[in-house]
Order: C-alpha cells, then structure tokens, then sequence
C-alpha cells in the first residue's frame, strides 16, 4: 500500500466514532444485534454512496456490480486484519474480569 492509500486521521476519526457508538449500544443490546445494524447500515450508505456518484439510474445500473465487488473486497480486507490482530493480541483485548 503506497503512502498516499492510508487512511488519514479524518478516516480514523470516524472509524473510531463508529466503534464507539456500537460499543454504547452493545451496553444495552446484544452484541449480534449491534453487529448486524452496523452491518445494514454500513450497505445502506455505501449503496447511497454509490448511487449519489452515479448521478443516474442507467449509470448507476451499470456501475453497481463493480461498486459491490470493490466494497465486498474492502469489508474482506479489514475483517481479516482485525482478526488477524485480535489473533495476535487476543489476551490483550479480551481480557477475563474476575
């Protein structure tokens, strides 16, 4: 990944104001449940995203496949770094309270 590819603090700023609200709700809701709105509702922007870029239906109709495929292999990719780090620091991050 060239420099200029990473996420900027703008990126983080949000990720990390994302996190924080799902962790508020999962004081309340189960887990899965944040998880699964936080899923939905990741789609439903990014699809708002793509169709906004488009600025048409016959473009957005012919752009909607490859917007799927890129956003399919971006979740890919951060989901395996964060398994991959929570692997690596699985005691460190989930920790057994007494």
């Amino acid at each position: 990944m060239a420099d200029s590819d990473k996420p900027d603090d703008a990126f983080w700023r949000v990720a990390d104001s994302f996190i924080g609200l799902a962790n508020e709700q999962a004081t309340d809701l189960e887990r899965g449940t944040v998880s699964a709105g936080f899923l939905y509702a990741s789609a439903r922007f990014n699809t708002f995203v793509i169709a906004s870029q488009c600025g048409d239906k016959d473009a957005f109709e012919a752009e909607k496949t490859a917007a799927i495929d890129y956003f399919v292999d971006q979740y890919k990719l951060a989901l395996t770094e964060n398994v991959a780090d929570y692997q690596a620091n699985f005691d460190q991050y989930i920790s057994k309270k007494p």
